[in-house]
């Protein structure tokens, strides 16, 4: 994930998130999206700030439209891309701390 511009300065408070496999994680609410070929673009109006994702990026953020645990995004992840599962469990969970440390998904349960 890459972010593009910061409009305005500001300390961001953020709660880390224990993540693990059973965490169950959404899509905070209030951010506007587009789709660009295959890569999303987002944007926080409250923070003043855009977010790309890439290809795989942009899939995992799509799964997280609705609640959807981990385990099962990384279950659909090594069905559709050669990957292995311990790799993509470190990665989704690495992608999901970024995107929770923006304020772009929250974590519903566990």
């Amino acid at each position: 994930m890459r972010r593009h511009q910061k409009t305005f300065e500001g300390e961001y408070e953020c709660s880390a998130l224990q993540l693990s496999t059973t965490s169950v994680i959404a899509q905070s609410s209030g951010l506007l999206e587009a789709a660009i070929d295959e890569d999303t673009v987002l944007l926080s109006i409250e923070r003043g700030t855009c977010y790309s994702l890439n290809r795989i990026g942009s899939r995992i953020w799509g799964m997280l439209a609705s609640p959807a645990r981990i385990a099962d995004v990384c279950t659909t992840l090594v069905a559709e891309y050669r990957i292995d599962r311990d790799t993509c469990e470190r990665q989704v969970i690495d992608l999901v701390e970024e995107l929770q440390a923006e304020g772009l998904i929250a974590k519903t349960r566990e």
